[in-house]
């Protein structure tokens, strides 16, 4: 008897836990609905539900933390914080010649606590990635605290507050914002040049101060970064090649910095370059996706290397079976390597989910997949589909 009470206790346990589980599924499904929403909405062009996820309050609380702020820039932000923070968010972004759309990647919530993972594509096969810290009031309410924003290289409560501060960059905000607190009143003058030279986006000034900089300075994050985006506005490939070589020895393999440094990797022909950091950006970001895979099958197929192409494409289609750049990818990788009948595998997904028709005139359009229109594994598959 009391082995069957034994028992009874612990199938009733099971049960117990088994409902726990069950809920919290439930809610994460619901949560996950709920932020999918929210990412559907900046896709509409409307900001409203990604503005009312998150409590002003507490947002700039920690936009302002203990950085030293100028008085009059921290009234004028508190002010306009609707429009400035919008603008503050939509400005990260790559440029584009079309729309920016956000997908929904990954998606994790246990308790009060949760991430996601939005890829935003841009035009050019352009890409930023954000990593959202989540949360839920008393209500359960999704809540949106922050995130780590992949393509500016920092979470957005640190850059927007480093933005405030480079408004008005007094000496001792100045100073605040490095690293090694003991540098000279000398350097910190000058740090405040930079960041004025920054906030007035004129890269001729912020280099002449540049180049006069301390070692030490140099290798500071906040003027690490600046450098290279201030060399990007420029324009000017010597500064360019600088700030990349500075990044990479100064943080190797630093997550923030690896989806700006593909996209300098892939202008410049450094294709395994450009596939080290992509990995160190998957690292970074927790999730392998259908893009970042397509964009090694890329490289890899720029290289000649058509084995390493073929299975990142493969492995886009993968994880992400809905992106039709995955499918793409697999395409012309496999018809790099020669597999004409494994290439018509995705012809034929491009066709049936994706509404492409892919006859030879169209094969003809595109240099790397007219070699196609004439193999007889392409004319046996599209004379079964007519």
């Amino acid at each position: 008897m009391k082995w069957v009470q034994q028992s009874a206790a612990v199938a009733a346990f099971v049960v117990i836990l088994w409902a726990a589980a069950a809920s919290a599924e439930i809610e994460t499904d619901e949560l996950r609905a709920e932020f999918q929403g929210i990412v559907e909405g900046l896709n509409e062009d409307s900001f409203e539900k990604f503005r009312r996820a998150i409590v002003q309050k507490d947002m700039l609380a920690r936009i302002f933390g203990d950085r030293l702020i100028d008085s009059e820039v921290k009234k004028s932000f508190i002010n306009s914080y609707s429009t400035s923070f919008e603008q503050m968010f939509t400005s990260s972004f790559p440029k584009s010649e079309k729309e920016i759309l956000g997908t929904l990647i990954d998606f994790e919530f246990q308790g009060n606590e949760g991430r996601a993972v939005v890829r935003y594509a841009a035009s050019g096969y352009r890409y930023s990635y954000h990593v959202y810290d989540l949360g839920r009031n008393s209500k359960g309410r999704l809540l949106i605290r922050d995130w780590i924003d992949y393509y500016e290289g920092g979470r957005f409560s640190d850059d927007a507050g480093a933005a405030l501060v480079m408004a008005m960059p007094s000496k001792p905000a100045s100073r605040k914002m490095l690293m090694n607190k003991k540098v000279s009143d000398g350097d910190v003058f000058q740090v405040a040049e930079l960041f004025k030279a920054v906030r007035d986006r004129k890269p001729a000034r912020f280099f002449q101060v540049y180049d006069g900089l301390s070692q030490s300075l140099l290798e500071e994050r906040v003027v690490v970064r600046a450098s290279f985006a201030m060399a990007l506005i420029a324009r000017d490939q010597a500064r360019i090649r600088n700030a990349v070589r500075v990044l990479v020895e100064t943080y190797p393999n630093d997550p923030l910095y690896s989806l700006r440094l593909v996209e300098y990797y892939i202008s410049t022909r450094q294709y395994q370059e450009a596939i080290d950091a992509l990995v160190v950006l998957q690292d970074g970001i927790g999730v392998k996706d259908g893009a970042t895979e397509s964009l090694k099958a890329s490289a890899a197929l720029a290289m000649g290397n058509t084995g390493d192409a073929e299975q990142y494409a493969l492995q886009a289609t993968v994880v992400e079976p809905s992106l039709e750049l995955g499918w793409w990818s697999l395409l012309r990788a496999r018809t790099g390597a020669a597999d004409y009948s494994g290439a018509t595998d995705a012809l034929a997904r491009l066709e049936d989910d994706f509404g492409h028709t892919l006859d030879p005139e169209q094969l003809g359009r595109d240099r790397f997949l007219k070699v196609l229109a004439d193999k007889q594994e392409y004319l046996d598959w599209r004379a079964s589909r007519e």
